[in-house]
């Protein structure tokens, strides 16, 4: 049996406090480059789907329903990672990694070359990418850090006999 201190204050404590908010600012930072290398890979590899829609019917076919499982998973991605951090920032850290990197893509350079075209599939990956992001992070149910917890949720107190 562990035994619990009285005294939250005591050194054990504040070190486990100051490990849990380096253990969590770490999880969030690679988050966000997870995000972010995320969509510049998907982007580059979303160039098969440029490819794809110019060679006809079927290819057409075959594009639309990749760019729907792809923004499936970035969905499920980013509602993942809300809930392995256990907060809505670990969906939407992600998904702003993700959307930056989306408009990395789209930006020119200085050298005057753009990565993404003006196709309707690299409109339709673009925008329904950042539409499941934005959604992913939107309909999250984990409470953000800091938030008073719901009715249905139980506390622990650590202070009662």
């Amino acid at each position: 049996m562990v035994a619990v201190s009285e005294n939250p204050d005591q050194g054990g404590s504040k070190i486990a406090r100051i490990a849990t908010a380096v253990l969590l600012a770490v999880g969030y930072a690679v988050l966000l480059s997870l995000g972010f290398v995320a969509g510049i890979v998907s982007g580059l590899a979303a160039s098969w789907l440029s490819w794809l829609w110019q060679t006809g019917s079927l290819g057409k076919v075959v594009a639309g329903v990749t760019l729907v499982v792809l923004c499936g998973l970035l969905f499920a991605g980013c509602r993942a990672a809300e809930w392995g951090m256990g907060s809505r920032i670990g969906s939407a850290l992600p998904a702003a990694g993700w959307v930056v990197a989306g408009f990395t893509l789209i930006s020119v350079s200085s050298a005057g070359d753009i990565v993404m075209t003006s196709a309707v599939i690299n409109y339709g990956f673009l925008f329904g990418g950042i539409g499941a992001v934005v959604l992913a992070t939107a309909v999250s149910s984990a409470p953000g850090p800091g938030s008073p917890p719901s009715d249905d949720q139980p506390t622990q107190n650590w202070n009662s006999a």
